[in-house]
């Protein structure tokens, strides 16, 4: 799996472990949004309290529960990322995850 963060449209770098800790988050709350599998890409971005993911490339829809998986994913990514080097943590968050496979 390959992650990357971009945080007002500028990558972050992310060790092995912080990028495989954060695809693993996305992957779970991508399956809790009971979305079709398999997953080959997945793409998440939060602005403000807008969330949209992208799982291969089709949007999944985020208006469960009268907007609460919004702000619960919202709350999980940001709380995550808050101490990594981004250029602004409350800025426009962009998550792109490839799920690759190993040999």
């Amino acid at each position: 799996m390959k992650t990357r963060i971009f945080s007002n449209e500028i990558e972050a770098p992310l060790t092995s472990f912080i990028g495989n800790l954060l695809g693993n988050v996305c992957v779970g709350i991508t399956t809790s949004l009971k979305t079709p599998r398999p997953f080959r890409t997945l793409k998440y971005e939060i602005e403000e309290a807008d969330v949209r993911i992208e799982v291969n490339q089709a949007p999944v829809p985020m208006d469960l529960n009268s907007g609460f998986s919004k702000i619960i994913v919202s709350d999980t990514i940001r709380g995550m990322v808050r101490h990594l080097k981004l250029s602004d943590p409350d800025g426009i968050l962009r998550i792109e995850v490839d799920m690759e496979i190993q040999p």
